[in-house]
This record gives C-alpha cells, sequence and structure tokens, in this order.
C-alpha cells in the first residue's frame, strides 16, 4: 500500500514538473489568442506545437551563442543545498516512521461470529419483497 502511494506521489510530482519545466523553454506569446473549440482546437495546437519545435531549446543566447541553461538561473550551490535537504529530511521521516511504527499481528483479533450487514445495520434485506 505505501509503496503504490509512493509511487503515485512521484508520478504526479515528476508530471507536474514536466508541464511546468516545459513552459520554460517556449516563446512567450505576444498576445492573447481566441478561444477555440473542436476541431479548430486540436488543429491550432497541433500547428503551435509543430512551429515550437525548433524554438524549443532557446534557453538565452550570449554574444550571438545560443546556450542551455541547465541549472535554470539557479545556483549549483542552491540545487545541491536543495537536493541534501529533501534526502535528509526524507530520512528523518523514514527513520521515525521505522521507530514508531507498532507491529500488527498476523491474524486478526477475533471478537465473535459473522453478521450480516443487514443484522449489523438493522435493515431490510434487499432480497426482501
Amino acid at each position: 500500500m505505501a509503496r503504490s502511494v509512493t509511487a503515485i506521489c512521484v508520478l504526479a510530482a515528476a508530471c507536474c514538473m514536466v508541464l511546468r519545466c516545459t513552459l520554460a523553454f517556449l516563446p512567450a506569446a505576444g498576445r492573447a489568442s481566441p478561444m477555440l473549440r473542436g476541431d479548430a482546437a486540436l488543429a491550432a495546437a497541433a500547428g503551435a506545437a509543430a512551429a515550437s519545435i525548433p524554438d524549443g531549446a532557446e534557453a538565452f543566447v550570449y554574444n550571438g551563442k545560443e546556450y542551455f541553461d541547465r541549472w535554470f538561473g539557479i545556483e549549483p550551490l542552491a540545487w545541491a543545498t536543495c537536493g541534501f535537504s529533501i534526502v535528509y529530511f526524507g530520512a528523518v521521516v523514514k527513520n521515525a516512521a521505522q521507530k514508531y511504527n507498532k507491529p500488527v499481528g498476523i491474524r486478526p483479533v477475533k471478537v465473535g461470529k459473522f453478521l450480516g450487514k443487514e443484522v449489523e445495520n438493522e435493515v431490510i434485506d434487499y432480497r426482501a419483497k
């Protein structure tokens, strides 16, 4: 259960990161485009995607030469500090969870005989006419 939740969270974070990072490499629109519907919107989106492919990696130009900024304008020391903080606090949370986790028995505690839903909740049986 915990592994699947972790995997879903990591997948969601990766999707958000991809969506946010793609905006960094697209040229800004000069004016707002009108709202399109249906096939016109699909065609416009496909055309815009095809038109932005050659200019997609245009991070910045210095002295006439194009450079790709792999640090996204943030200093490498800040990235290293952020990475270390994520790993450190992740280890702290993991250790705390392991320290205070109480093991549960292999079999559940048996408290009585089985009662159906209609008996336990005092409702009418759905099969009754």
